[in-house]
């Protein structure tokens, strides 16, 4: 069982118990056993700082089993209901004796054995539902029972949260929102309106006085009309969510004179003898917070308020009384010490005692917890000793001696035990038996005599300890572990198998007396071998175990290490370069198995040798970032135009169920053959046993990504060629080539613009493009002095220099306009193409040679990019959903023979679309893994694009209408954002800005919600869709007025300028009077009156467009009111996809929340930065080409925390040395068919030669 608590350590710690802060400090402090005490770790306060010192008073009308004199009466139950006045939760305990419990004899100072009860904790009421928004706020109930034997009494603690929050509060009491709030009572009620701001102190104040009215109710006061000038200014319109909470309620009525007018009458609370959770105790609860919140506020402030604050009696006596705990024994010099304050030494919590408790008392305590928790007596015997000492009590320090001699060990002991044989305490729990045995046996051989009769004396306190017989029998008189097989045979951990076998014969064959037999110690040996065979999975050793030969293999050391053309072993290389370079050789070719097989053995001997250490390690590298590596996320270098891929695969990397699923994907990979194939679809299509094969490659690839995520040592990671070719490349053969537009040749190599200036790529500078001299074989490392970045193309337009990958890119440049498949000339294609490298001779006597047209690379970085190019943001998306779909195996079958699995439950919804049509309403279901809006070219909220491409729209043809909503939501909810469009045939770029909420309620666009049904929601839609329709007819209206041909100019202030030039004329024509003005030809005169009709019309022209401005802006108001108070499914913003350039070109990063730590980062490729300034994130930038959101990404708010976690790093690091970044090898392969990206930066003085070629 578990431990328990005392009475009075029980109420310690219910005045100090902080629900608000449970989770954050990582226990429940009412609930969960305190923490072992480690005199050897930091001090770790009893009690969290955040926490509350609750300061309980009693609700009187709320309690049971009180007298009239404030007095505990002669009950069975007893209700102590409370509140604390600095945080305002309510608390309630219900004390009463079982029912049916025989031979009842209750604990207390009467009850000899039992002068306390002793609690134990017996479970949570789950009926408050634990799992919604907010936990830390949810009402929840704890039941206690004492443990002694004859005693039947049950405690039930209750707390509940405050009746306001601390928005509540703020609305009824913020002086910004009452000015506002008497603004509006100005307009709303005219010259009847009064003229003074509302004080902090009325709102609180005339609340209070309204509930009190409504639990004695009188004939007249139940009635408030809306323009009471009091309520109005006070109240307003904004507080209607807190007085319908406390039960008001508001309705339109009809005035004397026949006007309709807006009244709120009062609660109408239930009787006093009504039990349960009444409104009549919501309103009780309300005006003791009420009381607390007046106090809060200065008594100059609180002059002539309608009621004065009100006592209230602690609750402490009376929760002592009813837990017979009021007049216990106190120790000497500490009866006045207050334990609401003052922190216990950490032994006493663990007894389930408080630090005022006499002798006879910490002895009761302690016996109690070792009766219940056996497994921890030792530890509480540790505590008793160490308070006997400190309290320098003889009659603990007698009890004590009488334990010890009794066999009975502390804690220490036990650990001292346990570091004999060089065994952690702290995984006593999860270490073996056999384990302490094998540990045991090990130091037999190597200790005289007395040594090993102190080792059983240990082994002997071990056994004690976990109760275990094959201990105590070892313990009164071989090897197991890897670890003890190579220390038998005096070996590093690292030795190779040579070395192993050469030891093996050294202490077994060769010096053994051929005189004496000893089969044991060959036994012994042959068991070592076996145990080191099977942890290395080595089969030289097994076969020599079996035929005492080790057999060669087919391939030595040397000649792998000359496969990768490295002369020099005692260099150690970069694991990820030896990856690269394999990489470029063909899946299932005979060379790629034997470089396979060669790499194995190179890898295997570096782990040996360097334990993976990274070449050159004392070499300093240029960290990005000052971050611990634990703490934060690695970035991801680009690999050649995958800047948006980079983000997806950073978001997907915090998603926790995806990334678990992908790290364990062995467990759910699909079987490839026909049958378990026959009724696989995913997105209603057959998955074939290539496809399967493909995507399973994928995810192990993305397997060993995010591994390298988790561990590695370094800022950042290079993402595998074989991951951005899988993800960007639809074929089930990534390997074929993406058919590529032709380019126009003066227009291949344009990458758009950013800012203003042109970007051009992906073209290495002549003197740092990399070659391969013809007498240099394929495979070869080969050296260059400096490589410059090569720019990012079409969706990439800054993308940074990247460590070696397994190709190199050509010099051909590639279509980036789709408009340029026009302008090829027919002839393009018998055009020689350039070279694909330059040759290592001098320049080109023709300095400016001509451009020729771009053909389609045929090297595997060059055929990612051109996938990049034809692929949008969302379908790069659904192509990895749909590789992973198709890699694993389904749980369920859903409509149309889909597969269900994790994906689908995590990223796709189902949106049913309802077609009204003139033969009647039919209903398509599709399932959707995003949404797609469009801000019609101006900046809107996200509401406003989503209301739009869920709303009511016509069926194209004029058949009738249409809408959408969601069936079910996606727990992970996406959206895109369609930034480019097309008008009059051309793309143009929309760079208005999406205006996000941190947090979004789906309820709008649901079927139905916890809180409205779908007849409701519709109606809500139908009020939403006339009012949008009455904007959009206004909004015609006004574009009309505005729009004259003139830029700058409405249609009023043209009439106004025609009027006043008119006004000129007529004034001119009358002051001519000279002869050479007569001469001139005559004009035709206007009307007199045009003039002032103009003027006039202008005049009117103006004022309707002012009040259809006014309409509109009232019309918006309305529109976003109409689900206002729809809120009970909220989404919690996780990601944003942001954009910066152009249609022809740009670069993609992702902003990520942590909601672990509550912070915002930037995921730009491999720089991951903090982002300081939130507004960063959300508002819009004020440039001339902004960063866009291209996509953006929800989380339903209670599963936030639970399905993403932005930082999962566990760096690998070695034992002996400061942990350190990596640093990449300088040497990379240049092969014919591709080519591998720029080196991160490193010293260049201290690079080591290989195969003769120095580095400058």
């Amino acid at each position: 069982m578990a431990p328990g608590k005392t009475a009075p350590r029980l109420l310690q710690d219910l005045f100090t118990y902080d629900p608000r802060h449970e989770e954050r400090a990582g226990r429940n402090l009412l609930t969960s056993a305190p923490p072992q005490h480690d005199t050897q770790a930091p001090a770790v306060p009893a009690v969290p700082y955040r926490n509350c010192r609750h300061n309980l008073l009693v609700k009187q009308e709320q309690s049971l089993g009180l007298a009239p004199d404030g007095e505990l009466g002669l009950e069975s139950a007893y209700r102590i209901a409370s509140y604390c006045s600095t945080c305002r939760w309510h608390v309630d305990v219900l004390v009463q004796h079982q029912s049916g419990t025989a031979n009842i004899k209750s604990c207390g100072k009467g009850n000899q054995e039992y002068a306390l009860h002793h609690f134990l904790y017996h479970g949570e009421d789950d009926s408050n539902g634990s799992d919604r928004l907010d936990a830390q706020l949810r009402p929840r109930t704890y039941t206690f029972r004492c443990s002694a034997p004859e005693c039947a009494v049950e405690v039930r603690i209750s707390l509940r949260p405050p009746r306001f929050s601390d928005q509540d509060i703020d609305t009824l009491t913020n002086q910004a929102q009452l000015r506002r709030r008497l603004e509006a009572a100005k307009r709303i009620a005219g010259d009847r309106a009064d003229t003074v701001m509302a004080r902090r102190v009325d709102g609180p104040d005339y609340l209070n006085t309204y509930l009190q009215d409504s639990l004695n109710p009188t004939k007249g006061k139940a009635r408030i009309p809306l323009l009471n000038k009091k309520f109005l200014k006070t109240f307003g319109r904004d507080c209607d969510l807190i007085l319908k909470r406390l039960g008001f309620e508001n309705r339109q009525e009809e005035d004397e004179d026949g006007t309709l007018v807006e009244v709120w009458y009062l609660p109408k609370p239930e009787e006093p003898a009504t039990t349960g959770t009444t409104l009549r105790e919501t309103i009780e609860d309300a005006r003791y917070e009420l009381n607390s919140i007046i106090l809060d506020i200065p008594q100059s402030e609180r002059v002539n308020c309608r009621h004065q604050p009100f006592d209230c009696n602690p609750a402490r006596p009376y929760l002592e009384q009813a837990l017979a705990c009021a007049d216990y024994a106190k120790a000497q010099g500490r009866e006045t010490r207050n334990t609401n304050h003052e922190e216990d030494h950490p032994y006493y919590a663990s007894l389930g005692a408080v630090g005022d408790f006499d002798d006879a008392l910490i002895l009761f305590a302690f016996s109690r917890q070792c009766a219940l928790d056996i497994e921890n007596k030792s530890y509480y015997f540790e505590c008793l000793q160490d308070l006997a000492a400190g309290r320098k009590s003889e009659v603990l320090g007698m009890q004590v001696a009488m334990l010890a001699s009794k066999g009975v060990t502390t804690k220490r002991e036990t650990e001292r035990a346990y570091q004999y044989f060089g065994i952690d305490p702290t995984h006593a729990g999860v270490i073996s038996d056999d384990h302490i045995i094998g540990c045991f046996r090990s130091r037999l051989s190597d200790i005289s005599l007395i040594q090993a009769e102190e080792a059983r004396k240990q082994l002997r306190v071990l056994g004690d300890v976990r109760d275990s017989d094959r201990i105590r029998a070892e313990a009164s008189g071989s090897i197991e572990t890897y670890e003890q097989a190579m220390a038998w045979f005096e070996l590093e951990h690292g030795a190779a198998d040579d070395f192993v076998q050469t030891m093996y014969s050294l202490k077994v064959l060769w010096t053994r007396d051929p005189t004496q037999d000893n089969p044991a110690e060959v036994e012994t040996a042959q068991k070592a071998l076996r145990v080191i065979a099977e942890h290395r999975q080595s089969e030289r050793l097994r076969n020599f175990l079996k035929f005492g030969t080790i057999s060669e293999p087919e391939m030595d050391l040397g000649d792998a290490y000359a496969a990768f053309n490295v002369a020099d072993r005692s260099v150690a290389l970069d694991p990820a370069v030896l990856e690269s370079v394999l990489s470029t050789y063909d899946i299932g070719s005979n060379e790629r198995e034997r470089m396979e097989r060669a790499c194995a053995l190179i890898q295997q001997d570096q782990s040996q040798r360097f334990d993976n250490q990274p070449s050159n390690s004392s070499m300093p590298v240029m960290r990005r970032n000052n971050y611990p590596l634990e703490t934060w996320p690695v970035g991801l270098r680009n690999i050649g135009n995958t800047c948006y891929l980079n983000s997806v695969l950073q978001f997907l990397f915090t998603i926790k169920p995806l990334r678990e699923l992908i790290l364990n994907c062995e467990h759910h990979m699909q079987d490839i053959s026909p049958e378990a194939l026959k009724d696989k679809k995913v997105g209603r299509i057959a998955v074939t046993a290539e496809r399967v094969v493909t995507a399973q490659k994928f995810v192990r690839e993305l397997r060993s990504l995010f591994e390298r995520m988790i561990t590695a040592s370094t800022d950042t990671v290079q993402p595998a060629i074989d991951i951005a070719s899988l993800a960007l490349c639809k074929s089930d053969n990534p390997e074929e080539s993406v058919q590529s537009p032709q380019a126009d040749a003066t227009k291949g190599t344009a990458l758009g613009t950013i800012d203003g200036a042109a970007v051009y790529g992906p073209m290495l500078p002549p003197a740092a493009e990399l070659f391969t001299p013809a007498d240099v074989p394929a495979g070869s490392l080969i050296s260059v002095d400096d490589t410059s970045p090569a720019d990012s193309d079409m969706k990439d337009g800054d993308a940074e220099p990247i460590t070696p990958a397994d190709s190199v890119m050509d010099d051909d440049t590639t279509a980036r306009d789709h408009d340029s498949t026009k302008q090829s000339k027919p002839d393009d294609s018998d055009m020689p193409a350039p070279p694909t490298r330059p040759p290592p001779v001098p320049p080109r006597a023709d300095p400016k040679p001509a451009i020729k047209p771009a053909v389609p690379s045929s090297t595997k970085i060059g055929r990612i990019e051109e996938s990049a190019r034809q692929q949008d943001a969302a379908e790069v998306m659904a192509n990895i959903f749909d590789l992973i779909r198709c890699a694993i195996t389904g749980d369920t079958i859903l409509r149309e023979g889909e597969q269900g699995d994790a994906i689908k439950d995590l990223f796709f919804g189902e949106v049913t679309t309802v077609m009204e049509k003139p033969g009647g309403t039919e209903k398509a279901h599709e399932f959707r893994d995003h949404f797609l809006v469009a801000t019609g070219r101006r900046d809107r909220s996200l509401y406003a694009t989503l209301d739009e491409d869920f709303g009511l729209s016509e069926i194209e043809g004029g058949g009738g209408s249409r809408y959408d909503y969601v069936e079910r939501p996606a727990p992970i909810q996406i959206i895109n954002v369609k930034r480019l469009q097309f008008e009059k045939g051309e793309a143009i770029y929309d760079r208005s800005h999406v205006g996000l909420e941190k947090v979004m309620y789906l309820d709008r666009y649901l079927a139905q919600t916890p809180t409205l049904s779908e007849d409701q929601l519709l109606d809500l839609r139908k009020t939403q869709w006339a009012k949008q329709k009455q904007l959009r007819g206004l909004e015609a209206k006004r574009t009309k007025l505005q729009t004259t041909g003139l830029e700058g100019m409405n249609l009023p202030e043209c009439l106004e300028a025609t009027s006043d030039y008119i006004n000129s004329l007529m004034t001119e024509k009358s002051e001519e009077q000279s002869h050479e003005a007569a001469t001139l030809i005559s004009l035709p005169t206007p009307p007199p009156e045009l003039s002032d009709t103009l003027q006039n019309s202008a005049v009117d022209l103006a004022i309707e467009l002012s009040g259809i401005d006014a309409q509109i802006s009232s019309l918006e108001s309305e529109i976003d009111n109409v689900f206002r108070d729809c809120n009970s499914v909220p989404y919690r913003l996780h990601a944003i996809f942001t954009h910066r350039g152009d249609v022809k070109g740009g670069h993609y990063w992702i902003y990520i929340y942590d909601f672990q730590s509550n912070e915002w980062r930037s995921y730009n490729d491999e720089s991951v930065e903090k982002v300081v300034d939130e507004g960063e994130v959300l508002n819009k930038e004020d440039k001339i080409r902004p960063k866009v959101s291209a996509g953006v990404v929800y989380v339903r708010a209670d599963l936030a925390e639970q399905y993403t976690q932005a930082v999962c790093r566990k760096p690998e690091r070695t034992d002996h040395e400061e942990p350190k970044p990596d640093i990449e090898m300088q040497d990379f392969l240049v092969d014919s068919d591709d080519e591998m990206p720029a080196l991160e930066p490193v010293d260049m003085a201290n690079i080591p030669v290989i195969e003769g070629v120095e580095k400058a």
